[in-house]
């Protein structure tokens, strides 16, 4: 398990979810690198790297599938994303990173916005 960053406090009390480390395992990192291998080439950015990218920059949070949120790196053009879900471990409450990848625009207004750093136009 490879620790990527944290949920600031200030975001999570906005959202009203756990502060929590940010963190992705090795089944998830070959899963985007395998299911998103076109779309990394294309923003030359291996899967471990990408998944960084996002949890380092986003600037919006959005109601993901299911129990999942939506960190995103918001672009008019194309949004940069990563899909994470609270994990309990034993010792440890912990987001784990599911999925990542670039997403339009139109796929990204469709999900809740939850969360934005600085106003963007929708």
């Amino acid at each position: 398990m490879k620790k990527l960053g944290r949920l600031k406090l200030s975001v999570a009390r906005a959202i009203n979810v756990k502060c929590a480390n940010i963190c992705i395992s090795d089944s998830y990192i070959v899963h985007i690198a395998n299911t998103h291998k076109k779309e990394l080439e294309q923003v030359g950015m291996s899967a471990i790297d990408y998944a960084q990218f996002v949890v380092d920059n986003y600037n919006q949070i959005r109601k993901g599938s299911g129990d999942s949120i939506l960190l995103v790196v918001y672009n008019k053009e194309l949004s940069h994303t990563a899909a994470i879900a609270l994990n309990y471990s034993l010792k440890s409450e912990f987001w784990e990173v599911k999925t990542a990848e670039p997403r339009r625009q139109s796929e990204i207004v469709k999900r809740k916005l939850l969360w934005r750093d600085c106003p963007s136009p929708e």
